[in-house]
């Protein structure tokens, strides 16, 4: 640049066409060769990171009833998850107002149900057992395990937690009042699902764990309290549960009273059967 005199930069130059013909095609092609030079070496140039977020997302496939991979997602729960639910069926005070339709109904899961019912089948075996030995102690018997118990409460406490949620789904489905289009909408909203009601009886029974456990107090009077105590609370959450979708039931009293009385039944079941002597008076121990 040094050696172009002032007045030649100032002057038009005058180049034949061939010679810019050949420039301009030499520089457009450099340009083009680096271009594609540095898209070859440099392997983040010009491109970015495809982004997926949930509009964008694809849909997860739908995967058939009877199949494990249809279970999956009932069982991906966090423990303060399954921890506040556990809480909030067994202490009613702890229960938000709108819990159900901000919590369970979303998100059911089978986790914490599935461990509760095999807690509380182990529960009120071994805690059968020991009531059976404590009622044989002071009499001329050879006490013997009752490995029966295991099996009766298994069975017991899955047909509870299965039929019962059917056929209360199946209540509140045909019982529903549907006056107009919107309340068959706001219906279709609020109505309970089938999984969620597994969810909320297999969490109902929470209360039952330690009850079983103070079954073994051989006292008549206090193994009906926890009776009354366990059904009425654990009861008592259901109803405040299932509220919203409950009254819009045209049986409002008679499907709640039902609740109440297969509760204190599913109680009484398993203190009359596991955990009460007939023949030992209700004022000792």
């Amino acid at each position: 640049m040094s050696n172009v005199q002032t007045g030649q930069l100032l002057s038009f130059q005058d180049y034949s066409p061939e010679h810019n013909d050949r420039s301009a095609r030499i520089d457009v092609e450099a340009v083009h060769t680096n271009q594609y030079t540095n898209t070859q070496t440099d392997p983040n140039f010009g491109y970015e990171e495809p982004r997926m977020n949930a509009e964008t997302a694809a849909p997860q496939s739908n995967h058939n009833f009877w199949t494990i991979e249809y279970y999956q997602k009932y069982f991906d729960v966090q423990t303060s998850e399954v921890v506040e639910r556990i809480i909030s069926s067994v202490v009613p005070r702890k229960v938000p107002k709108n819990f159900f339709d901000e919590k369970i109904k979303g998100k059911p899961d089978l986790y914490g149900p599935v461990w509760i019912s095999i807690t509380l089948i182990f529960t009120i075996a071994v805690s059968a057992n020991i009531a059976n030995y404590l009622q044989s102690a002071n009499r001329v018997v050879h006490w013997k395990y009752n490995f029966h118990a295991v099996s009766y409460a298994a069975s017991a406490i899955f047909t509870y937690v299965w039929l019962v949620p059917i056929a209360l789904w199946a209540v509140l489905k045909w019982t529903t009042v549907e006056d107009t289009q919107d309340d068959m909408e706001t219906q279709a909203r609020s109505s309970p699902s089938m999984m969620s009601l597994f969810c909320l009886y297999g969490y109902s029974l929470s209360i039952y764990i330690p009850v079983a456990i103070l079954w073994t107090i051989q006292v008549s009077w206090v193994q009906w309290l926890f009776v009354l105590t366990a059904a009425f609370i654990s009861g008592i959450v259901l109803i405040f549960w299932l509220l919203p979708a409950l009254k819009k039931s045209r049986y409002f009293w008679i499907v709640t009273g039902c609740i109440m009385g297969f509760h204190f039944l599913l109680a009484a079941s398993f203190m009359l059967y596991f955990f009460h002597d007939p023949n030992r008076p209700s004022d000792t121990i």
